[in-house]
């Protein structure tokens, strides 16, 4: 008998997946939070300046739970069918391990649906960071009104490129210190480039620290002026991706069913063997984890200007998902068989 439930595997695997996506939202939103502590107690910074970084922190949270909750749910469920017997039952009935896959296609499109559309929304901050940080510049700026309206300096901090506007009766200024050298450097106007990695900045003025003098006296300061500059080596608060939007949802929905159904067929073949819990989580988990990296590693080498061809090569991510869950599964079935554990 398969139990009182029509379905052996279907709900036990929609709950193991919405527990282990909360565990994992659980855990991302704690390392976001974090990640915003330094901002949040800046009184400087204002809650509307943090909001589209909070923003998108928790998209990335959201979609790392979904996208990494989902096959460990599943595999978990697996796992279980394994450790009861039903596995068996279901194969001694004429099922194969696709079509008990198959029965989880209903819920499948649920989570296709929440992951893709949380990518979409990740995917338009991730391809240009940049974009926020320059309309802050540009409130920051606006803040200091025309030359004339301070009579005494104030200033407005810039979140994630480490420059603040100092509002003078004379006009804005924006302070600063370059990434390399620290130079510091003030100008009246500052672009971002999309990747956050370039700041262009106009009317530049640098202090070039340079060796102390003969007797000591201390450090020596070269001022420079220019009309433009350019800074490289900004350190992003995240990484620009590379990829349209939609294509990057595409391909995270992709290879998150990928690593969700591979999870279960491989675990259902190897239905006489008990792997245990640590070993199906591990399990569902090499999947999205070999996908994030192999698509990190793919937006690192694709061209800024015409992409073209180097599109296709996404197509290596699901496939890295599915090696991975394949290798995982071998290697459990390689370890000593789980024995369940409790009284007779």
């Amino acid at each position: 008998m398969l139990g009182t439930s029509p379905d052996p595997i279907a709900p036990v695997a929609l709950r193991g997946a919405l527990v282990a996506s909360l565990l994992v939202l659980v855990a991302a939103l704690v390392g976001a939070a974090v990640r915003l502590l330094p901002w949040v107690l800046d009184p400087s910074i204002s809650w509307a300046t943090l909001g589209p970084f909070a923003r998108s922190l928790v998209a990335v949270a959201v979609e790392a739970a979904v996208l990494t909750g989902w096959p460990v749910g599943w595999a978990l469920a697996a796992s279980r069918l394994v450790e009861r017997g039903e596995a068996r039952v279901l194969a001694s009935l004429g099922e194969t391990p696709l079509q008990t896959v198959f029965r989880l296609v209903p819920q499948a499109a649920l989570f296709v649906l929440v992951l893709g559309v949380t990518s979409v929304a990740l995917g338009r901050d991730a391809a240009a960071p940049g974009r926020i940080v320059g309309a802050l510049l540009a409130e920051g700026r606006a803040a200091c009104g025309e030359p004339g309206d301070h009579e005494k300096p104030a200033t407005h901090a810039v979140p994630f490129v480490a420059a603040t506007w100092l509002c003078a009766p004379d006009g804005a200024r924006l302070v600063g210190r370059a990434p390399l050298g620290g130079v510091v450097f003030t100008a009246t106007n500052a672009h971002v480039s999309d990747d956050l990695r370039r700041i262009d900045l106009e009317n530049a003025q640098l202090g070039l620290p340079l060796a102390a003098g003969a007797k000591g006296e201390g450090a020596l300061t070269f001022k420079v002026r220019v009309g433009t500059l350019t800074l490289r080596g900004l350190a992003p608060w995240a990484h620009a991706s590379s990829i349209p939007p939609l294509v990057r949802a595409l391909v995270v929905t992709v290879s998150g069913l990928a690593a969700a159904s591979a999870a279960v067929f491989a675990l259902l073949k190897l239905r006489r063997r008990r792997v245990g819990t640590v070993a199906a989580v591990a399990v569902g988990a090499a999947g999205p984890l070999a996908a994030l990296g192999a698509m990190r590693g793919l937006e690192l080498r694709v061209p800024e200007v015409a992409p073209g061809a180097w599109l296709l090569a996404f197509v290596l991510v699901p496939m890295a998902a599915i090696v991975a869950v394949v290798a995982a599964a071998a290697f459990a079935a390689l370890l000593p068989v789980a024995r369940r554990t409790g009284t007779k």
